[in-house]
């Protein structure tokens, strides 16, 4: 495939095998200790096909097992049962693919071919390798399109039309693949090292790209639950971005110090917009920046004419044009009820952006509105689990932009919303009508007052998200489409995509994650896990535990 017409050119794969890596991290926290374990990382060969049916596992013995070792053979063991599923009259679920190691999210070729991003990072510092499979389903053959090169999480791919490659949304980097697994960079440098990555694309019919950027803190200030993120502790000098040059009120806030272990009496002073354990004054100009956090930016099919569409989101990870591509769905991850700047009582939200007026940047609220575009000095938003000497919840900005729209909708507390899919299909149905992930609630950790998914003194554990919701971009109506019908901890959706006719909705789960607040070790288990907000606890995904799933209308 010749890319030199649009501006890529063809280069090699990283070559280098992943070594075993096992970190053992610790440090104080307001005199209690913590520790932290990451997983390890395995290296082996992959082998260069894999045959697979999607109702039958693959063929025993007939070749080697993907790298890392951890994973296993696509489509072994058990075939995911659809009977957990809540679904419309007249659709029908079924699983196309199993036993997959933090699938992320899926696209499809003008061939009809699927592919399949294997994310290679979830939070709770498991970090398998990251990777993009190639799937033949009319021949039910699979293969590892790339596993180098890559930086995990993959958080989308996309199939571009208009140049016939691969788009990939990678930790800190947009990317092109061919279909040889080459990669081309087309934007590097984004700020994707803290709490939050570059998410979804879409592409419009000028092959101009849009995709979600989110902020490397929570709420705006660096602190000890960056610390426990994991990237303070490698990468002091991160802070959020702003989108154009901000005034800063001044307001600095107290913590313990993490990065000094050895001294766990010794504290930390922090404002917005810089990095940990410096603090700002009031009229200080932060200078923004095309490349900044809680954004919607697009770009040309090259990766050049970077502009900012709207700022002033927090997580926006989905993102997809409507049916007429007059307007951006944009799925937004409320504030996390953590950190020394911690809010309560924020709610995922869906807003629906105009591009009609490609000159106008929008601003959208964060770090100082949330909800329905209400500013943080209303009460609603105190968190009950903030210190009593935290501050009070003032504004961050000297001034702000006019909150230009206010959310489409609001949805719950906590429940993670994702990608985000819109059908173009009368055969499919709901034409127009734009399809939602829900990964699902991980509290008490981020939302120690929010509703939990597992048995506690007292407390009768419910399911939080964990669906996919179907909603009206004109009106903004919302109702349950996919759904549990118990809990289940091994649903957990993070990638919706239809194929190429839109004739079948993909959705798929990342796999069994839960919270725990013990390590899992043989039949043993042992305390000592870091609170990652005001639990002493952690998320635990699972390896070989994700699906694809496939719906499509039950026409028997």
């Amino acid at each position: 495939m010749n890319l030199s017409g649009w501006g890529i050119n063809k280069i090699d794969v990283n070559k280098e095998f992943y070594q075993i890596r096992s970190q053992l991290f610790s440090h104080s926290l307001a005199l209690t200790a913590f520790l932290l374990i990451s997983g390890l990382l395995l290296s082996g060969v992959v082998g260069p096909l894999f045959f697979l049916s999607n109702h039958r596992a693959f063929a025993q013995g007939l070749v080697a097992p993907p790298e890392p070792l951890v994973m296993g053979q696509i489509n072994s063991g058990p075939q995911p049962s659809s009977d957990i599923f809540n679904l419309p009259p007249g659709y029908k679920i079924e699983p196309v693919l199993w036993n997959l190691t933090l699938p992320s999210t899926v696209t499809f070729d003008d061939n009809g071919t699927m592919y399949v991003a294997e994310s290679g990072y979830s939070y709770g510092e498991f970090k398998p390798i990251p990777r993009i499979l190639k799937v033949d389903l009319l021949h039910n053959r699979t293969a590892v399109l790339v596993d180098r090169g890559l930086n995990g999480p993959i958080t989308d791919i996309e199939f571009n039309k208009y140049n016939g490659v691969l788009y990939v949304s990678h930790r800190g980097v947009i990317s092109a693949v061919d279909m040889r697994g080459h990669i081309k960079d087309l934007i590097v440098g984004l700020p994707s090292m803290g709490d939050h990555h570059n998410n979804q694309i879409a592409i419009d019919s000028d092959g101009r790209f849009y995709f979600g950027q989110g902020t490397v803190t929570n709420s705006g200030v660096a602190g000890e639950d960056s610390y426990t993120y994991g990237w303070l502790k490698t990468s002091p000098e991160l802070h959020d971005i702003p989108c154009m040059d901000i005034t800063l009120a001044g307001q600095n806030f107290n913590s313990s110090n993490p990065l000094t272990p050895q001294n766990i009496t010794d504290t930390a002073t922090t404002g917005a917009f810089v990095p940990f354990n410096n603090t700002t004054t009031n009229g200080q100009v932060i200078k923004g920046d095309v490349k900044c956090s809680g954004s919607i930016i697009s770009s040309n099919a090259n990766g050049t004419d970077l502009r900012v569409v709207a700022w002033g989101l927090r997580n926006p990870y989905g993102v997809a044009l409507t049916d007429d591509a007059k307007k951006l769905i944009v799925a937004n991850n409320g504030v996390d009820e953590r950190g020394s700047r911690r809010i309560g009582n924020d709610t995922d939200k869906i807003y629906s952006i105009d591009l009609s007026n490609s000159s106008t940047v929008k601003f959208l609220g964060w770090p100082d509105y949330f909800g329905n575009g209400e500013p943080v000095t209303d009460n609603k938003f105190v968190s009950e689990s903030a210190r009593s000497d935290n501050n009070p919840l003032q504004f961050l900005l000297q001034s702000h932009p006019p909150v230009d729209e206010k959310p489409l909708t609001l949805l719950e507390e906590g429940i993670a919303v994702t990608q985000v899919a819109v059908s173009n299909s009368t055969n499919f149905g709901f034409k127009g009508n734009a399809f939602i992930a829900e990964f699902g609630t991980m509290a008490p950790l981020i939302h120690p007052f929010a509703q939990i998914t597992q048995p506690m003194p007292d407390i009768e554990p419910g399911i939080v998200g964990q669906k996919v919701v179907m909603l009206d971009p004109n009106t903004g109506n919302h109702t349950d489409f996919l759904s549990l019908k118990d809990i289940d901890k091994t649903f957990r959706p993070v990638g919706v995509k239809f194929d190429l006719k839109g004739d079948a909705l993909y959705v798929v789960s990342i796999g069994k994650t839960e919270v725990r607040s013990n390590v899992p070790v043989s039949n043993l288990t042992s305390s000592g896990l870091y609170p990652f907000a005001t639990v002493h606890a952690m998320p635990w995904p699972y390896a070989n535990t994700g699906v694809v799933w496939k719906i499509i209308r039950d026409t028997g």
